[in-house]
């Protein structure tokens, strides 16, 4: 299969239709606080909600696309990584379980495309917002391209870590003025597209999946994300991990040209 833009106009509807349908399965779940908890080998939480928005997704990507491989969190193994095919949906069925759990609101339904080890097209889904976004390399909507004097940095509310403080404090030594944006799951990702916060930098494991659908999203917006390890796009498709390297997303060109330098120097003091 070659992805196309033909290739979105002809499944974005259904994909749309798709996240929704896992979305309402979510709330029925969440209304009812009977989540039937559970923990994986790797000690992360799992739901009924988790298990049905995955079933859901399986069902109807399998029906859109028969031909395209789908790898999703909750039927992932190891061995997938090593005869991965150049076009796969990458799915996480519900980001931020920890976040539906505790009755934050903020966890979110994520579909992505990847082709050669990039994010081409992705879906997010907001359950309890009722707000989706989608993105393709196609699609460039895009704010302004200028740099705040304050910038507004996106942060987990159930993740942050020692070194989230540490960054904090590099940026204050360094004279930058700064805010903070909480926000859980991939709506972290996805308050940058919506140009409410600037950065978001993560200095903590993530999997691919937690962040492939809502990079498509934030690429399409004039946003990017960085691996800081090398500072070019974050990809996707490693044979040897499932997990991401540190990474900033930025909303736009300017914050990026302005602060990569910047991480650059902290991320030498990090390791």
């Amino acid at each position: 299969m070659r992805f196309s833009e033909e290739f979105v106009q002809s499944t974005k509807d259904s994909l749309i239709e798709c996240v929704n349908s896992a979305s309402e399965e979510i709330i029925k779940i969440y209304r009812s606080d009977n989540f039937e908890k559970t923990d994986k080998k790797d000690g992360s939480p799992l739901t009924a909600a988790d298990k049905a928005s995955n079933e859901i997704i399986l069902d109807r990507l399998k029906k859109i696309t028969p031909s395209i491989q789908i790898i999703s969190e909750e039927t992932f193994e190891t061995s997938l990584l090593k005869e991965l095919p150049e076009v796969y949906w990458l799915v996480d069925p519900l980001d931020g379980t920890r976040e539906f759990i505790n009755k934050t609101d903020e966890f979110t339904v994520n579909i992505a495309l990847i082709e050669n080890g990039r994010s081409v097209y992705g879906i997010v889904s907001a359950p309890v917002q009722n707000k989706t976004w989608l993105g393709s390399i196609f699609h460039k909507e895009g704010h302004d391209n200028n740099t705040p004097d304050v910038v507004r940095i996106v942060m987990s509310k159930s993740h942050k870590s020692s070194n989230d403080e540490l960054f904090l404090e590099f940026l204050e030594k360094s004279n930058i003025k700064y805010k903070i944006v909480e926000k859980g799951s991939s709506l972290k990702l996805c308050t940058l597209s919506d140009n409410e916060a600037d950065i978001y930098p993560r200095f903590g494991p993530t999997s691919e999946w937690d962040i492939a659908a809502a990079h498509a999203v934030l690429n399409s917006y004039g946003g990017s994300v960085i691996n800081i390890e090398n500072s070019i796009e974050l990809s996707y498709s490693k044979t040897n991990s499932i997990l991401n390297p540190y990474f900033i997303c930025t909303r736009n060109d300017a914050i990026k040209d302005t602060f990569m330098p910047i991480l650059g120097d902290f991320f030498k003091k990090l390791v």
